[in-house]
């Protein structure tokens, strides 16, 4: 976006209906964007959010696609485009979280695992950065995962998927050279998943020097912050209230009987 434009500024946030993506959305719409919220299988979800955010006006889009598949992927950015505009900031956002092991790894599971975690995020940031209006600044974040600063064996495609998303993110903001500038957000957990017990996730949400649990909150604060810094490209903002320098040895989940 120029500097000093009338125009008003666009975000496209993957998984962008419930959970994380959701508080990412309201709080982009909440500093003036159109939002262009992604989502797959939580139609009712995006339906509801979209609502909520055009209460007052029209700045919010709700677009369905699957990750997996790359025309999906363009179909996805070109629909985000008409609808909201040049996007000038994209929070890949959307996961695949499935735990597994190397001994009993299942093929489309980590298929799966890197086309939603690495390819998609790929595919989207040169959408960004091939747009062909010009500008002073345009932002790609990517979500990925605090493990990939203490690595431990657990849910193991989705941690190398993690892994690679953060390589990518570094070769990406080198062949940009700015324009977009990538950076990236690595929390801990942060809401409850999957078969996960309250306890289990009270427990290990706090498995930190701080003791304190990562807030959906905080992240929306640390991507307000990337796109306000005009100077922050290349980096990453890890939200984990230290628990990287423990060094864990098994996922936080198993690891509740310790805190």
């Amino acid at each position: 976006m120029k500097q000093g434009s009338t125009r008003i500024p666009s975000v496209l946030i993957t998984g962008g209906a419930k959970r994380i993506g959701a508080e990412l959305a309201r709080r982009f719409a909440k500093e003036g964007f159109k939002v262009a919220i992604h989502y797959n299988s939580s139609c009712e979800e995006a339906a509801a959010l979209g609502a909520k955010l055009n209460a007052t006006a029209k700045i919010c889009t709700i677009l369905k696609a699957d990750l997996r598949s790359r025309d999906g992927i363009g179909d996805l950015f070109n629909k985000a485009r008409d609808a909201v505009g040049e996007i000038d900031v994209c929070i890949n956002n959307a996961a695949m979280f499935v735990n597994d092991d190397v001994f009993d790894i299942d093929d489309k599971q980590f298929d799966d695992h890197l086309s939603v975690n690495v390819k998609a995020p790929v595919y989207l940031s040169a959408l960004v950065a091939a747009q062909p209006e010009k500008a002073d600044d345009r932002l790609v974040i990517n979500l990925l995962d605090n493990k990939v600063f203490a690595i431990n064996p657990d849910f193991f495609t989705y941690t190398l998927s993690k892994s690679a998303l953060l390589t990518a993110t570094h070769m990406m903001a080198m062949r940009f050279d700015g324009f977009p500038r990538v950076c990236g957000i690595a929390p801990s957990i942060t809401l409850i998943s999957g078969k996960q017990s309250e306890e289990n996730f009270d427990k290990s949400s706090r498995l930190n020097p701080l003791h304190r649990r990562i807030l959906p909150s905080d992240i929306a604060d640390a991507a307000i912050f990337i796109w306000k810094t005009k100077t922050y490209n290349n980096q990453i903002i890890t939200i984990d209230g230290g628990q990287t320098m423990w060094k864990l040895p098994r996922d936080v989940a198993f690891l509740t009987e310790k805190a």
